[in-house]
């Protein structure tokens, strides 16, 4: 039997543990000093919810709008849309801070599902996280109408800012871990010469994933190092992150090339399966500040079409006397299509000053001026070769760009700069060249296929642009790793069938084409479990895989006696 104390002490751990989850609820219609909070009994407004609950505990905004500033006084609190309301939080009742949403000096904090908008001030934030901050997500929500100004019109110089997300690591002490930024739409922000969504200073350990960022007015997504934000000066630094499946389209600035993706000073980022489209750069790397670097960022299985400069743009812009430099960096199994519309005579790729670069297994697609490559300083220890390399003119037109000389034609670039021996001149035949809706999947007669580098080691974690396998044999070049054969078929061979949507969350849809005979499916875990099975029929079919655990599978189905395979990923 339990002795009484004994029993307090369990029904006291009991209760806590009850408490720690319970729900409040927040609506336009409640009222704050004489409601309870409950689904009944609702307060009116955000904050005098978050001021009166605990920690642990859930603040649920049903649907309305919001018209004041939230701070978040407590640490270890969700703030979440109710039952996928539609809640809009505007600026324009600010009056006591600069950001809609300001999180300063705490930690355990989620805000879910949110629309945030229309501060228009100097300095106006859509959320800020600052200080002593760990393990803060910010997801699933939509932020427009940040404005450093009304005035579209407004002069734009470095003291006219405005941010969407924006995360100061300033605290020396403690730096901000567990970061995570995922599956935000930015959109219609005045930035000045901010960035949409940006992790800054003493930040160590992030993941900005799943964003649609896209028409604003400078860069898209920043990781920043070396600007003072903290005040230790070896911790001032964004690092140890991961960037990823975001879409940056239309990031333009009048006043300066801005990137859909632009680390400046990071260190240890992984760039990995974004899309960069018709901004200034694709992707930006380098190093703002004299003496310092941006160290150890890798670019792989991204994107990057139709940008206006480049492609991307590595290295540091004006080393040594106004700019630091990048070291240490590599691009590699990247898609570089069309890029430089406006004829800046940048090409595909634009090289400033960096040591220890490897750009291998890309393909380089140029536009109609025919440069692939603008190397303005000399890049020691580069390793620059493995690449597919082609434009729609023939190859004696070809232009390198390489320390202050132009080679034209294929052969004399490869000779002239001493690069690229084992790549190749030829069409990549991609399923669909349109710039406006490409689609960057292999044909099976592409030459890409397995033109890599054969020594290439793929990461433990690295994906193409179907979340499968990066390495099949050897390498391809290129976002897409191309599985044909006998046993295997991949979605890119649209006779068998098309997976999609992929990543899916509840329902996976498998369309087929030209099959006369379809049996069954199964599905199998990385280990090769079969936990889903079933049959099909000729024509398009919804599978439902909400009851499968977050992972990467495989869609097996039995056509005409053999087996056809696809990876898919649940999210």
């Amino acid at each position: 039997m339990l002795q009484v104390s004994t029993l307090s002490t369990v029904l006291f751990l009991i209760s806590n543990l009850l408490q720690a989850q319970t729900n409040y609820y927040v609506s336009p219609n409640g009222v704050d000093n004489a409601s309870n909070g409950t689904l009944a009994q609702p307060w009116q407004t955000i904050q005098y919810a978050i001021d009166n609950v605990s920690s642990g505990d859930l603040v649920n905004v049903k649907a309305g709008t919001y018209h004041k500033e939230i701070y978040f006084s407590v640490s270890n609190i969700t703030l979440k849309n109710y039952n996928n309301d539609t809640v809009v939080v505007r600026g324009t009742g600010i009056t006591s801070q600069s950001a809609v949403i300001e999180i300063t000096n705490q930690s355990n904090i989620t805000i879910d599902g949110l629309e945030i908008g229309d501060n228009i001030k100097l300095d106006a934030q859509g959320i800020l996280v600052s200080g002593n901050a760990q393990n803060i997500t910010i997801q699933n929500c939509r932020l427009h109408d940040i404005h450093f100004s009304a005035s579209v019109n407004a002069a734009v110089n470095a003291n006219t800012n405005a941010q969407a997300i924006i995360v100061y690591g300033t605290s020396a002490a403690n730096a901000i871990t567990n970061l995570k930024i995922l599956n935000n739409e930015v959109y219609n922000c005045r930035l000045g010469y901010s960035e949409g969504i940006a992790v800054n200073g003493n930040v160590d350990g992030f993941e900005i994933s799943g964003n649609h960022v896209h028409d604003i007015t400078n860069i898209g997504i920043d990781a920043i190092g070396f600007e003072g934000t903290c005040t230790t000066a070896a911790k001032d630094q964004a690092r140890n992150g991961v960037i990823k499946n975001n879409v940056a389209t239309n990031c333009v600035s009048a006043y300066a090339t801005s990137g859909g993706i632009y680390i400046d000073g990071a260190k240890n980022v992984v760039i990995e399966n974004n899309t960069c489209s018709q901004n200034g750069y694709g992707i930006e790397i380098g190093c703002e500040h004299v003496g310092k670097s941006a160290d150890s960022i890798f670019v792989r299985n991204n994107a990057f079409y139709n940008n206006q400069v480049a492609s991307a743009a590595l290295g540091g812009y004006d080393y040594p006397s106004n700019s630091g430099k990048i070291r240490n960096c590599s691009f590699t199994n990247n898609t570089c299509y069309a890029n430089d519309y406006s004829v800046s005579a940048n090409g595909e790729l634009y090289l400033s000053y960096s040591e220890n670069l490897l750009i291998e297994n890309n393909i380089f697609y140029a536009s109609a001026q025919n440069i692939i490559v603008n190397a303005e300083l000399t890049q020691p220890n580069i390793f620059f070769d493995y690449n597919l390399i082609y434009s729609d003119a023939d190859s004696a037109s070809l232009v390198f760009k390489w320390n202050g000389t132009n080679y034209t034609g294929y052969t004399n670039s490869i000779n002239g700069t001493s690069t690229n021996p084992h790549s190749i001149w030829t069409t990549p035949h991609f399923v669909n060249s349109s710039i406006s809706s490409p689609d960057f999947h292999l044909q099976q007669i592409s030459k890409g296929i397995d033109a890599g580098n054969s020594a290439f080691v793929s990461a433990v974690s690295e994906k193409d642009m179907d979340g499968e396998n990066r390495l099949n044999s050897i390498v391809d070049c290129g976002i897409d790793e191309t599985y044909f054969g006998n046993s295997i078929q991949s979605l890119k061979d649209k006779s068998f069938f098309y997976l999609y949507p992929n990543p899916a969350q509840d329902l996976l849809t498998v369309e087929f084409s030209e099959i006369d005979e379809l049996n069954s499916f199964s599905v199998s875990n990385s280990i090769g479990q079969i936990v889903l099975q079933g049959k099909l029929t000729k024509g398009k079919r919804v599978i439902n895989i909400i009851s499968l655990p977050v992972g990467v599978y495989s869609l097996n189905l039995s056509i005409a006696g053999r087996i056809h395979s696809e990876n898919f990923i649940k999210e």
